[in-house]
């Protein structure tokens, strides 16, 4: 009787985060509106223009997600294919000092510019080399496609424009998240041991259920480098963060195991 009492509680939950859900979409939506000029600037809208006239990307479409510091856009590549746009603000003023200490130690980059434009472009393209590595060692992660400036441009999760519910908004049956627990595990295994990275900020947020289900990993700005001194910290608190979702949905997962399976590959 508690279980059953637990299931509709649950269920009641979620019901109510999907109409917050759509109401932070309609507001999103509404503030993208009214800010349009805050995303293409000049600048990046020349980068835009120089995509769509190389035919790397056909069309640019509505909005997918919008937060503070970017917004993804559902486009359509040369080839018919429906993409992923992700377009990084170049107003945010909290951006850089947030973000130096992943970039400080990254041996693929350097040279860290004092200009704020030039750091976001910076970071746009640390993320995407980051999506490339991945992808490269057979991630489930979106396809990287181009990037240019604060520009990416990759495959689109979804069909039909509607993208794949993330993690946290949908509801699964326990044999389907013993089976996501155990793709996320085979996943960010690849990651450490094939692509030598950790992603930095895994979470619920940051994983997209396909049909079957089937696991992609989205956000690969934050991953760093093995060498990186925030690796190991990050590594266990990505792991942690999954672990109490999963154990609030009542799967046990053990993360000093999981962490192990992950190093070992």
């Amino acid at each position: 009787m508690g279980r059953e009492v637990d299931d509709v509680e649950r269920r009641l939950r979620l019901r109510e985060f999907r109409k917050e859900r759509m109401q932070r979409y309609l507001e999103k939506r509404s503030e993208l509106d009214e800010s349009l000029e805050e995303v293409f600037d000049q600048r990046t809208l020349l980068a835009l223009y120089e995509l769509l006239n190389t035919g790397r990307l056909r069309e640019v479409m509505g909005v997918i997600s919008a937060g503070k510091e970017s917004r993804v856009y559902h486009g359509v590549a040369g080839d018919g294919s429906e993409t992923a746009v992700k377009i990084y603000l170049t107003s945010s003023a909290e951006f850089r000092r947030n973000r130096l200490q992943y970039v400080v130690d990254d041996p693929r980059f350097k040279s860290i510019p004092r200009d704020f434009r030039k750091f976001v472009y910076l970071w746009a393209k640390r993320e995407f080399a980051n999506l490339v590595d991945a992808y490269n060692a057979g991630v489930s992660v979106p396809k990287p496609i181009v990037q240019r400036e604060n520009i990416l441009v990759m495959q689109f999760l979804g069909e039909n424009g509607v993208r794949y519910p993330l993690l946290v908004e949908e509801e699964f049956e326990s044999d389907e998240l013993k089976m996501i627990w155990g793709q996320l595990l085979e996943n960010a295994a690849k990651m450490y041991k094939r692509a030598a990275l950790v992603h930095g900020d895994l979470s619920e947020y940051n994983v997209v259920i396909g049909r079957g289900p089937v696991v992609y990993i989205i956000d690969f700005a934050q991953a760093v480098k093995l060498g990186h001194p925030l690796a190991e910290t990050l590594l266990l608190r990505g792991v942690e963060t999954l672990a109490r979702f999963f154990k609030k949905r009542g799967v046990s997962v053990d993360v000093e195991e999981a962490v192990r399976v992950i190093k070992s590959g």
